[in-house]
């Protein structure tokens, strides 16, 4: 006999499967992001030293305009980045919960699974006994 809720089980598994994808998505997605945090990072460490190498020269207002604008721009990136992976945390912390949740409702069917198989399996071999007491008697009472 097949476990009447089969069906409900594959569903949880599903879910759950789907749902370990999309937290793998987030979570590449917040890698790239990182990525890409880090390159304005050290794009913004290299040109303060190339400042600081011109430095000793002269330079005109307008490099000096050149590159306040770059590192104000940078600055903004820098903090656009850090919303952006503030964001990807907050929906891969959602996604976990609801990961979470999946794996809890598939157990919990796993579980029922296992108990109407346990159960399933001690009504065959109870009857299984039955039957065997059944043909001893026979078997006694006709050699007898």
């Amino acid at each position: 006999m097949k476990f009447q809720f089969e069906t409900l089980l594959q569903v949880h598994k599903n879910k759950e499967n789907f749902l370990k994808k999309e937290l793998g998505d987030i979570l590449a997605h917040k890698q790239s992001q990182q990525n890409r945090s880090d390159n304005i990072n050290s794009s913004m460490e290299k040109n303060i030293q190339e400042i600081n190498q011109r430095m000793v020269q002269d330079l005109d207002i307008n490099t000096y305009a050149l590159y306040n604008n770059f590192f104000n721009g940078s600055h903004l990136q820098k903090d656009r980045q850090k919303n952006i992976i503030s964001e990807v945390d907050l929906r891969a912390k959602t996604k976990r919960e609801e990961l979470v949740e999946a794996s809890r409702k598939r157990r919990t069917m796993e579980i029922l699974k296992e108990r109407y198989l346990k159960n399933h399996n001690n009504k065959l071999a109870k009857l299984e006994t039955e039957a065997m007491d059944e043909i001893a008697s026979n078997h006694w009472s006709l050699n007898s």
